[in-house]
């Protein structure tokens, strides 16, 4: 059983132990860059997701198994294919891929978007990454269309929600 919490100042080490492994940075570095993110880029990101947690109310959570961070789900606000939105999102232990993970972090990322108050949500992958394109899918999101991101080919996708809080 995996518990999830709000990513917290002191998780970069957690959050590392996830980018850290090549076979996820491949998935998430801008063209050119094929290297894991260092710690030190891992300690940045979390003081932006902690920024917006305290200025937004939502953001990411990490799940754990044990002592073990196995996963993250995002809520965020953001800038992508010329506009603004917010996205969900998830990163899964490459030795967990396969077990559901993904969809279990997009369904709880999914679940905090009525208290965000928009009429839409959205997510975002490289075009080659089909098992991202399925937990969209899986999750009631539809396609829209191809777009450039971080100088790589992107596919966003997005759904309704039913109502405005």
């Amino acid at each position: 059983m995996l518990e999830l919490r709000p990513l917290h100042a002191g998780d970069a080490p957690a959050v590392h132990s996830l980018l850290g492994d090549p076979a996820i940075a491949v998935w998430l570095r801008r063209a050119g860059i094929s290297e894991p993110f260092t710690l030190q880029e891992c300690e940045g990101f979390v003081r932006a997701q902690v920024a917006h947690w305290v200025a937004h109310g939502f953001g990411t959570s990490l799940a754990w198994d044990g002592e073990e961070c196995v996963a993250w789900s995002l809520l965020r606000h953001c800038i992508v294919a010329g506009g603004s939105d917010v996205e969900i999102g998830w990163t899964v232990a490459s030795d967990r891929w396969g077990e559901g993970i993904a969809t279990r972090m997009g369904q709880h990322a999914l679940g905090g978007a009525p208290s965000v108050g928009l009429d839409s949500i959205i997510a975002y992958t490289r075009v080659d990454n089909s098992a991202s394109r399925r937990v969209m899918e899986k999750l009631g999101l539809h396609y829209e269309r191809d777009f450039e991101h971080a100088g790589l080919p992107h596919v966003l996708y997005r759904k309704a929600l039913s109502a405005r809080v």
